[in-house]
């Protein structure tokens, strides 16, 4: 019997197996495909995304798969520019770059041979599961895509965010430099919007709506899709690798678990690409779940914590849904007046909203269910990044020594040399500050209110007194 069950071995489900096997947790992955996919689909991640692959052992391997973004920007149809819309040169505030571009073949293939480190993670390719009565397993966790047979059969409804829209998808490799914008760009052209992604290691995308009467099979011929790219490149450049219509729509579940069995990923919620969170929001329900997974199977915390997974992840998710959606109305020219462009604010800590709900302190605080900021330091002579003296669980980092059980650990300010001056910025002035499992901060406290800040935590985990 496995304690988890995960049904698909995309990203998400891939992710979430390397961290319970981190965990030692005997986890089985279903995937119905026995080879990976081999075309681009997801090509964006950011700090966060790259944070997670840190907790997963991966970093190195991803790492060297990756290109840093140099941003986005929004220009008319002759390219001059309306706005940027993030800014993503500012110095890294959770250890990474702001956002990089990756080709998600690359990708699943480092997530796949990661699973090999553990003996308590079993992999079975050619494995579709229908019936889920016939997994032996404490958990289920759904990872089975846009159209997962798992939400279909246990009945789950999807909720209609009202966008909808057909998009032709481009992909392109190049092997010497095209000499295109190095920069994302989203083009408001009334005529037909476009999106250009300058992706890694030769990969270039555009996006194209498709307009009212054209039929997708009119662009099976690339001649026609030569036509749409001629602004942007000869006639013989690069080669196309996949081109392909795809609706862009914004749907969630209805609900996200049905007693032993939860949803993630494009299984729970869809989006828009346009700001390039579709894929880095299933990673996140990932490492949430994961952390709770483990708190109930490893460290005895009661089931109901799993409660807070949709709790946490499903206002998130719906809050980068309306960003995704207002940014797709404004290249299809709907908005009537432009946002102002983004400005690079230092104290700003994330430009993703925070978590408002969940397992976090009931503080002032105005950074609690943001990701916490990840400096680099000298620990013992050598450098590496704050959350890899954390550990895998809790951590509280201190000004003060404190002893907390075995699910935290103390980080003393006092042991570490802040190599880019980040530790006085994460703590703001108070003694402590606790950061969870999935690096949002849990909340902070002065020298003589950390054992209320360690408890709280404790009884929101236990439902006991620490």
């Amino acid at each position: 019997m496995s304690e988890v069950a995960i049904i698909g071995c995309g990203p998400v489900g891939a992710l979430l197996a390397n961290l319970l096997g981190l965990a030692g947790i005997e986890t089985s992955v279903h995937e119905a495909s026995r080879d990976p996919y081999p075309l681009p689909r997801a090509c964006h991640l950011d700090a966060e995304i790259m944070r997670i692959f840190q907790g997963a052992g991966l970093a190195n391997q991803v790492e060297q798969l990756v290109e840093p973004s140099r941003g986005m920007e929004f220009v008319d149809a002759d390219g001059s520019r309306l706005f940027t819309y993030e800014d993503f040169e500012r110095s890294p505030i959770l250890g990474w770059c702001e956002d990089y571009v990756f080709q998600q073949p690359q990708l699943d293939r480092v997530l796949r041979e990661g699973l090999d480190r553990f003996p308590s993670v079993e992999l079975n390719l050619g494995s579709e599961i229908t019936d889920l009565d016939a997994l032996d397993a404490q958990f289920v966790v759904a990872c089975d895509g846009a159209s997962s047979a798992i939400r279909r059969g246990l009945n789950i409804g999807l909720s209609d965010w009202g966008f909808d829209q057909y998009w032709l998808v481009v992909d392109l490799m190049f092997d010497e430099d095209p000499c295109l914008p190095p920069i994302i760009q989203q083009v408001c052209d009334p005529n037909r919007p476009v999106t250009y992604v300058p992706s890694a290691y030769g990969h270039y995308r555009w996006e194209f709506r498709l307009l009212e009467g054209e039929s997708h099979s009119e662009f099976e011929e690339h001649q026609r899709v030569r036509e749409l790219l001629r602004p942007w490149i000869p006639d013989d450049g690069g080669e196309i690798v996949r081109a392909a219509a795809y609706r862009f729509h914004a749907v969630v579940a209805e609900r996200w678990r049905e007693g032993r069995v939860f949803l993630a990923g494009d299984s729970a919620h869809q989006m828009p690409p346009f700001i390039g969170q579709g894929m880095c929001s299933g990673i996140r329900d990932a490492a949430n779940l994961a952390w709770k997974l483990k708190s109930v199977l490893k460290h005895g915390v009661p089931e109901t914590l799993l409660d807070s997974y949709e709790v946490e992840r499903r206002s998130h998710v719906e809050r980068c849904i309306a960003m995704s959606i207002e940014a797709g109305q404004i290249v299809s020219g709907q908005v009537a007046k432009l946002p102002e462009t983004d400005v690079n604010e230092v104290e700003r800590w994330s430009r993703l909203p925070p978590l408002t709900k969940g397992v976090f302190s009931s503080g002032s605080d105005n950074r609690i269910g943001h990701q916490a900021r990840q400096p680099k330091v000298r620990a013992n002579g050598t450098s590496l990044l704050l959350d890899d003296l954390g550990g895998a669980d809790w951590y509280l980092l201190s000004r003060v020594s404190y002893k907390t059980g075995g699910w935290c650990r103390t980080v003393l300010v006092d042991d570490l040399v802040d190599l880019d001056g980040s530790l006085d910025l994460l703590l703001a002035g108070r003694a402590a500050v606790l950061i969870r499992p999935d690096r949002y901060v849990f909340g902070s406290a002065d020298e003589d209110s950390i054992s209320e800040l360690v408890d709280s935590a404790y009884q929101l985990m236990w439902g006991e007194t620490f």
